[in-house]
C-alpha cells in the first residue's frame, strides 16, 4: 500500500513533542509512514533523537526538509505561544514537489488509533480537509470574518493537503500575500488565512480526528473513539505546572518513548585486525576499524564491541580495552562461544568483509543479522591474477566456508550489504554467490581531513611515496626500481612487514644502497601527516587493491596518484594510470617512471589534479556523512 506521508513544521524545540507524537503514531498503525520534519534550526542532536525510533519501527521513515524562513517572518504573529514555524505549512506544496497529498500535523497532538482512514479520506477536488473548529464556532467568531455560522471552518492543527491543487493554482504565494493583506483584521492568522483563501473547496472529515481541547466539553461522547487529540491552547500536557482533562494520554506514550530513548543498541564488529590494538596486525581493514568504526560509530544510542574471532581461554574469552573500546576473542570451545554469544545478545553485527566465520558459525538466534561492508572481495579469478606473480608469492586465503556462511546468511534475508566502491560490487556477487539485482548501498571510505592544510599555497617537496603494508602483494620492488631509475627525487617507504619477516626484510636489503631511496618505517601521528603533506605523489605498485585508505589519506592532502590500479576511476581522474601490470612487472617499470615523470615534470596539472583530488575526498568521503549513513544502516537493520 502507498505510505502515508506526514508534515511537520517546528523548531529545534520541539523535539521532544515531536518524538512523543511520531511514537504515537507509530504505535497504533501497520502502514509504512514516511515523516517530513521542517525546520530553519534543527540540529544534529534532535535530528540523532528522532532517527532513534526507526530502530523500534522499521515502518517509518524520517526525512528533514531545511527551510529558509527569511519570508515568513515578516508575516503578522497574533498569538503569543505560535513561532513563524506555523506559517511553513504554506510552503509545504512546493517544498515537497514530488507529493500528491500530505497529512499536516501540529506537534501538539498524540494519536491512539490507525491514522491510515483518515489519510485516504476522499478529498474531491479541494485544497484541503479539516474537522470544524468548535471554539471558533463557540465563540462567534466567524462573524468577524465574514462567514456565517453554519459554514465549515475547521481548525488547522490537522489537515489533509491536496498538494497537487495547490501547486497547480501557486496557493503558497497567494496564502503569504493574504496574510499580509489581512493583518489586523484577523485573530487566528494562518488558521484563518487557510479557511478564507481555501472557502468553498474545504473538505470536513469526523471531529474524532482532530479532538481538540474545546471538543470535550462539546462531543463528550466521542472522547473514547477519537483518534487524534488535539491540546489547543496554552495548557500544553507537558507542561507540569498545567492541568489538562485529556493529559493522561500525553502521559502514556511520552512514558512508552522514554524507554526507547534510553535504550542502547549492542553492536558488534567483527574483524580480525584493530591496528595493532591487542596485538594485532597494521593493515588497512584494521585502520579502519580503529581509528573511524569504534571511534566515530558509538554514541548515546550505540555500544560497540570488538570481536577478534575464536582465539581465547578453552573456556572464556579474552577480553581487552582499547581506545575506550572492549575487544574479545571468544573461547575456543564451541560450547563456550555460543554462550558467550547469549549472554552478550547483541543487536546485530558488522563486520568489514569477513575474514573469520567463527562467531557468526556459533551465533544461534537465527533473527541477528548481519551488516557487510564490503571492502576487497576476492573470487577465484582475482587470486588467479595474484597467482602470476613469481617473485614472492602472496599466500591465497580464500576460504569458501566463509562464503558460503555469508551466502547461507543472505538466503535467510540475515545481511544487509553495504560497499566502499562501485566497482567491487560484481566481485561481491560473484564471491558470496549473491543475486545479480541485490540492493548493496554505496558506502564510502571516511577520511580525516586536514582543514588547516592549504593545498593551494603548501610547497611540496620532488618526494614519491610508498603507504601500506610491505607484503607480496604490494611488490614494494617495482617503487625501488623507479627510485633507482630517478635519481633526481626522493622516495620514501611508509610501511612496517608484518609477515615472513625475516625473509621479506632480508629481500629488501638490495635496495638500501639507492641513495634517494629511504625506508620510514610504520608512521602514524604527526609523522605521517608530514610526508602526506611534503609529498606530490603516492605511488602504488600492488598486483591488487580494492579502494585503499591510502589513496584518499593521499588525496586529501593534494597528492596526485600513479598506480596500475584504478578503482572507481581514482586514479586516471587524479594522477596517471599505468594500465593493468601482472606478473612481477619488471618489465614494466618503464610505465612507472613515466608516470611520476609526467607529473613531477608538470607542475600546474599536478597542482590541479592534487586540488581536485582534495576537494572529492572532502565531498565524498567526508566524517560526518560516513557517522549519518553508518549509523543510519545500523538503525534500519535493528528495528524491533
Amino acid at each position: 500500500m502507498n505510505p502515508i506521508n506526514i508534515a511537520f513544521c517546528i523548531n529545534d524545540g520541539y523535539t521532544p513533542q515531536l518524538a512523543v507524537v511520531l511514537t504515537s503514531i507509530m504505535k497504533n498503525t501497520t502502514r509504512n509512514v514516511v515523516a517530513y520534519v521542517f525546520s530553519s534550526d534543527m540540529s544534529d542532536a534532535s535530528k540523532q533523537k528522532l532517527n532513534k525510533l526507526k530502530l523500534f519501527f522499521k515502518n517509518l521513515a524520517i526525512n528533514f526538509v531545511a527551510v529558509s524562513d527569511a519570508e515568513l517572518r515578516a508575516l503578522p504573529r497574533t498569538i503569543d505561544y505560535i513561532s513563524v514555524e506555523t506559517y511553513y505549512r504554506y510552503l509545504i506544496p512546493e517544498l515537497l514537489p514530488e507529493l500528491d497529498k500530505v497529512l499536516y500535523l501540529d506537534a501538539d497532538i498524540v494519536v491512539r488509533g490507525d491514522i491510515a482512514p483518515l489519510y485516504d479520506f476522499d478529498m474531491a477536488d479541494c485544497y484541503i480537509a479539516g474537522a470544524n473548529d468548535l471554539w471558533v464556532y463557540d465563540t462567534k467568531y466567524k462573524d468577524k470574518i465574514g462567514f456565517a455560522q453554519n459554514e465549515l471552518y475547521v481548525n488547522a492543527g490537522v489537515l489533509l493537503m491536496n498538494l497537487k491543487k495547490m501547486r497547480a493554482e501557486k496557493m503558497a504565494q497567494t496564502l503569504i500575500q493574504e496574510t499580509t493583506k489581512l493583518a489586523g483584521k484577523i485573530q487566528y492568522q494562518d488558521q484563518d488565512v487557510l479557511n478564507i483563501v481555501c472557502r468553498g473547496h474545504v473538505a470536513e472529515f469526523d471531529s474524532i480526528y482532530n479532538y481538540t481541547s474545546h471538543n470535550i466539553y462539546d462531543e463528550q461522547a466521542k472522547l473514547n473513539s477519537a483518534v487524534i487529540i488535539h491540546y489547543t491552547g496554552a495548557k500544553k500536557p507537558w507542561l507540569k505546572d498545567k492541568r489538562h482533562p485529556m493529559k493522561k494520554f500525553w502521559i502514556k506514550y511520552a512514558r512508552e518513548y522514554e524507554k526507547m530513548a534510553h535504550k542502547k543498541l549492542r553492536v558488534a564488529l567483527l574483524i580480525d585486525e584493530f591496528f595493532g590494538g591487542a596485538g594485532t596486525q597494521f593493515g588497512g581493514y584494521g585502520m579502519l576499524a580503529r581509528n573511524y568504526i569504534a571511534k566515530y560509530i558509538p554514541c548515546d544510542d550505540i555500544k560497540m564491541d570488538v570481536l577478534l574471532g575464536g582465539r581465547g581461554h578453552r573456556f572464556t574469552s579474552r577480553k581487552y580495552h582499547v581506545d575506550n573500546v572492549n575487544l574479545y576473542r571468544l573461547p575456543r570451545k564451541h560450547w563456550a562461544s555460543r554462550l558467550f554469544l547469549r549472554r552478550k545478545n547483541y543487536d546485530v553485527y558488522v563486520s568489514i568483509e569477513l575474514t573469520d566465520d567463527w562467531v557468526l558459525r556459533h551465533e544461534t538466534n537465527k533473527n541477528k543479522k548481519l551488516i557487510l561492508w564490503i571492502q576487497d572481495p576476492r573470487p577465484k579469478y582475482e587470486w588467479d591474477e595474484i597467482a602470476t606473480m613469481k617473485l614472492m608469492p602472496e599466500p591465497n586465503y580464500y576460504n569458501q566456508r566463509i562464503y558460503d556462511t555469508v551466502h547461507g546468511w543472505y538466503e535467510n534475508g540475515r545481511v544487509r550489504f553495504v560497499s566502499q566502491g562501485h566497482f567491487l560490487n560484481q566481485k561481491a556477487v560473484d564471491l558470496y554467490n549473491l543475486d545479480k539485482n541485490v540492493p548493496i548501498q554505496y558506502m564510502p571510505n571516511p577520511i580525516e581531513v586536514d582543514a588547516d592544510f592549504d593545498v593551494k599555497n603548501y610547497k611540496k617537496k620532488n618526494m614519491v611515496i610508498f603507504l601500506g603494508r610491505l607484503e607480496d602483494v604490494k611488490r614494494g620492488w617495482l617503487f625501488c626500481e623507479t627510485a633507482r631509475r630517478m635519481p633526481e627525487y626522493e622516495f620514501w617507504v611508509l610501511g612496517r612487514i608484518n609477515t615472513n619477516k625475516a625473509e621479506t626484510a632480508n629481500f629488501w636489503k638490495q635496495y638500501q644502497d639507492i641513495p634517494n631511496w629511504h625506508f620510514a618505517g610504520h608512521v602514524d601521528g604527526a609523522r605521517k601527516t608530514q610526508f602526506l603533506q611534503d609529498a606530490k605523489i603516492l605511488m602504488n605498485t600492488s598486483i591488487h587493491e580494492a579502494l585503499p585508505v591510502s589513496f584518499l589519506e593521499a588525496m586529501s592532502y593534494g597528492c596526485a596518484l600513479v598506480s596500475n590500479r584504478n578503482p572507481d576511476d581514482l586514479t586516471s581522474k587524479f594522477g596517471v594510470w599505468t594500465g593493468d601490470v601482472l606478473g612481477d612487472g619488471f618489465d614494466k617499470i618503464d610505465l612507472y617512471v613515466n608516470a611520476v615523470r609526467e607529473l613531477m615534470s608538470n607542475e600546474p596539472k599536478r597542482k590541479k589534479l592534487g586540488l581536485a583530488a582534495r576537494e572529492y575526498v572532502q565531498q565524498i568521503h567526508n566524517i560526518p556523512k560516513f557517522i549519518n549513513d553508518m549509523r543510519d544502516v545500523i538503525y534500519q537493520e535493528t528495528g524491533k
